[in-house]
Order: C-alpha cells, then sequence, then structure tokens
C-alpha cells in the first residue's frame, strides 16, 4: 500500500491564483505613492547637498593650507590673505547659495548632518583668516555677523501665461526682491570656532621652526583664552564639543611645551622645539574631567 494514499497530491492546496491588478484610484495607494515621491525627493536634495558640502569642505582645507604658508620673512602675508578672501567670499556667493537653495521652504535641521561638516569647516578657514588679517586685535567675527554676509536675493526670471498675456512686472520685483539665506546655527558655529584652535597650534609651532618667538608666545596667549571660555560652558550632553574641548586641551599644551622651551632654551628652541607630540600626563586634571 503507498505511503499518505489518503493525503492526496500536495500540490492540490498550493494552485496559482491569478494577480489582481492593483487598482490606482485607490486612496490608500494614492496616499502610499505621494509619500513614496515625498522621500524620494527628501533623498535626493540630501546627495545634492552632501556633494556640496563636500565641496566647500575641500576648499576650505585647501584655503587653510594657504594661509598656513604666510611666512614673515617672505614678506607674503598681504597677498595671501586676499587670496584667501577672494576665496572665501565665492564659497559664500556660490556654493553657500546653491545650498541656501537646496534648503529653502525647507526644516534645515532635517538636513543639518548634511551640510554640518563644510560649515564647520568653512568657519575655521573664515575665523583663521581673520584672525591673520586683525592680528593686533586678535578678533574673529561672531556667528551674527558670518550670517548677515549669507542673505541672498533670487534671481527674477520673468514669468509668463500660456497666452502671454501677462508678465511680472520688473519695477515691483525690483522693490520687493524675493530673499533667503543660509541659516548658521549658532551651534555650528561654536564647534567650527572650536576646530580654529589646531591651526593655531600649528601656527605656534610653525612660528617657532621660523624663529618668530614673539607670533609662538602671542598665539599661545590666545589658545589659553579660548580654553578658558570653552570649559566654562556646560557640554555634558554636547558629546561632539566636548570631543572637541578635549582636542583642544590637547593643542593648549602643545602650545604651552614650545613656549616653556623658547623661555628656558632661548634661540636653541627653534631647533628642538617641534617634537612635543606626547599626550599630557594621565593624573594632569583641570577641573574639565
Amino acid at each position: 500500500m503507498p505511503k499518505n494514499s489518503g493525503c492526496g497530491n500536495r500540490n492540490n492546496g498550493h494552485r496559482k491564483r491569478p494577480v489582481q491588478q492593483m487598482d490606482e484610484d485607490n486612496p490608500i495607494v494614492q496616499a502610499f505613492r505621494n509619500y513614496s515621491n515625498e522621500l524620494t525627493a527628501k533623498h535626493d536634495k540630501h546627495e545634492r547637498i552632501i556633494k556640496l558640502s563636500r565641496d566647500i569642505t575641500i576648499e576650505s582645507k585647501r584655503i587653510i593650507f594657504l594661509l598656513h604658508s604666510i611666512d614673515s620673512r617672505k614678506e607674503n602675508k598681504d597677498k595671501i590673505l586676499e587670496e584667501a578672501e577672494t576665496r572665501l567670499n565665492k564659497l559664500i556667493k556660490v556654493n553657500f547659495r546653491d545650498v541656501a537653495l537646496e534648503l529653502r521652504n525647507q526644516d534645515v535641521y532635517q538636513f543639518r548632518a548634511a551640510y554640518s561638516p563644510g560649515l564647520q569647516e568653512f568657519i575655521e578657514a573664515y575665523t583663521y583668516m581673520e584672525y591673520l588679517r586683525e592680528e593686533e586685535g586678535k578678533s574673529v567675527s561672531d556667528w551674527e555677523a558670518l550670517q548677515s554676509v549669507m542673505q541672498y536675493e533670487a534671481d527674477q526670471v520673468k514669468e509668463l501665461t500660456e497666452d502671454n498675456e501677462a508678465a511680472v512686472d520688473e519695477a515691483v520685483a525690483e522693490k520687493n526682491p524675493d530673499k533667503f539665506k543660509f541659516f548658521v546655527d549658532p551651534t555650528e558655529y561654536v564647534l567650527g570656532l572650536s576646530d580654529l584652535t589646531g591651526e593655531l597650534m600649528r601656527r605656534c609651532i610653525n612660528s617657532l621652526g621660523s624663529g618668530d618667538t614673539d607670533t609662538c608666545l602671542d598665539t599661545c596667549k590666545v589658545l589659553q583664552d579660548f580654553y578658558t571660555g570653552y570649559i566654562s560652558l556646560n557640554c555634558q550632553r554636547a558629546r561632539e564639543l566636548w570631543r572637541k574641548i578635549t582636542t583642544m586641551r590637547q593643542s593648549v599644551l602643545k602650545a604651552e611645551n614650545v613656549c616653556y622651551n623658547v623661555k628656558v632654551r632661548g634661540g636653541e628652541a627653534a631647533k628642538w622645539g617641534a617634537t612635543f607630540d606626547h599626550k599630557p600626563a594621565e593624573d594632569v586634571d583641570e577641573g574639565f574631567y
């Protein structure tokens, strides 16, 4: 007797059912189509902003490298500062304008992760340029001053109807231009400004190598002022800021070691002082940890 004779054919219960076509007029289907289009548009916008931010980051790093090439012995400071300022203004007028257009009528905080790296790198380059330009005053712009230069006006384009009967009044458009701006988040400004201390530390060490000990000592004093201000902030829940302050502490200690050897060794420090790469002792406590 064959096994499972009473079970019949196993495939009888799995007959292929005819495929039913989806009703596109169904309100639920239409709602999900709209959700899909919105998510796709948001993803595409996010990718475009990331590409713009990447271009800003690359150009800002190149400008910082250019600013580090300033050498008092070559007397090239004015020329380099002029070139750096021109390139930074181009970033403001072109690249950040494109990002502002993408963020227009959008919640900027939804796309903050997309443009944050480029904005922080730009703030680092912009404030470093200002620091070198205003060397006597040792001042940089606050976030409101940076926000004031990132104001834009939309291009006025004539919009004709299908019958070419009416056009946008140019006089009215000139009196009431369509304005928009790139929002400079104060938090992003504080994070970008903290990265400036790394460039100041490099300037301190480079000045020692070129024999300019006065600049080395002045830069160290500015670093100490920055660190004093940042450790006064309440950053228990700001993980990124806490990490940057930790890095800032390393920069301050390196600059202080350089200046210490300038005072102790004098002229010999320029030959020996560029080897301060060791980390501070673990038992050093300044009330931050």
